[in-house]
């Protein structure tokens, strides 16, 4: 929070610097008058600050309890090689036309490009880069396993399953890499707003800094 306080104390002297020019021109009531609106105004601006900082840190704690437990990472990029779209010339065609098998390769390819976009974001700290790396880890390798689950209900004896069976458990994945996706577009986010903050704040530090050297 102290970013905060010297943002607070920037607001002030420069209020107080205009102040003085033009305090001879008004009466005591007047100047104290208009002290205790701009104080009041500063106030409400620390408690936004606060709040989005809070927000912030809420977010990153929430997504790290709910993904500290998942497994380790195996690989980057999903291919769908080509001995997979053969094994599917063998699979009853209603089964292989619930799935739409460039939009499940899209959505888990963007997986990992949200992951690579903040990799090394200025602002972090190496603990939270440690703890974003992991998460990107784990994330792809649930993804894979439920890509190998796909290939298994979509292989033709992979599985002892009716057709519906099978429907049914292609749904059930496709949810499954749905939520992922919708997570990761969260974390993702929650990460450059983090990043963000932490880049305003030594901004304003580094102007003040700037500002009582010339001076």
């Amino acid at each position: 929070m102290g970013s905060i306080n010297v943002r607070l104390f920037l607001i002030c002297f420069v209020l107080c610097v205009c102040d003085l020019k033009s305090v001879k021109a008004q009466s005591w009531d007047e100047w104290f008058h208009q002290k205790k609106t701009q104080i009041k105004y500063l106030e409400q601006q620390i408690a936004a600050l606060k709040a989005e900082e809070i927000s912030l840190r809420q977010g990153y704690d929430m997504l790290k309890s709910e993904w500290n437990t998942i497994a380790n990472f195996k690989g980057a990029e999903f291919n769908l090689h080509q001995d997979f779209y053969n094994s599917l010339s063998a699979v009853n065609p209603v089964i292989r036309n619930e799935v739409n098998l460039s939009a499940v390769q899209a959505r888990l390819q963007s997986i990992v490009n949200q992951f690579n976009a903040v990799d090394h974001l200025a602002g972090l700290t190496e603990t939270e880069q440690t703890y974003i790396s992991r998460v990107r880890e784990n994330l792809v390798e649930q993804c894979h396993l439920d890509l190998n689950d796909l290939q298994t209900v979509l292989t033709t004896g992979g599985l002892q399953m009716s057709d519906d069976e099978r429907i049914k458990r292609i749904n059930e994945i496709s949810a499954a890499i749905n939520d992922k996706y919708v997570f990761a577009c969260s974390f993702t986010n929650r990460v450059r707003l983090l990043s963000a903050q932490r880049n305003r704040d030594k901004s304003n530090t580094q102007t003040l800094r700037r500002y009582y050297e010339i001076n």
